[in-house]
């Protein structure tokens, strides 16, 4: 669960810095009560920004590709179906947690990622759960 403060805490910056060590994740900041900083410890940046943090699905290096974007709604069903289907997957939030913070839930999509040797069948369950039927 993310750790959110008011901006008056940043005074005390030794206990920041150590809540920011101790949970290995970002902390978001308030200013009269709405987003406004997340702060984390430099082992946690590099930890998110690092290309190799993603997880390797085979031995060689394989490409990711992009297989669709969804609101959050959406994208716990379609992980769940990809899951099912033994399809591996990375998911990014296209706003990144602080922006999404500010604007809210509903602005929010999310960006599914399937190695290049899974897209056809990840892409062929994404259309039969999304397309929409005409008759």
């Amino acid at each position: 669960m993310p750790q959110i403060r008011p901006i008056t805490d940043l005074r005390n910056t030794t206990e920041i810095s150590e809540l920011c060590h101790a949970k290995n994740e970002p902390i978001f900041i308030t200013k009269n009560g709405y987003g406004d900083l997340v702060i984390m410890s430099m082992e946690t940046y590099d930890a998110l920004t690092t290309p190799s943090a993603a997880p390797h699905f085979t031995e060689q290096s394989e490409e990711m590709c992009l297989l669709t974007e969804q609101s959050p709604i959406w994208a716990g069903m379609l992980a769940d179906v990809l899951q099912q289907h033994s399809i591996p997957f990375i998911k990014e939030s296209s706003l990144g947690a602080g922006l999404a913070l500010k604007m809210g839930p509903l602005s929010e999509k999310i960006r599914f990622f399937v190695p290049a040797s899974y897209l056809t069948s990840a892409a062929e369950l994404v259309e039969e759960l999304f397309s929409k039927e005409t008759n």
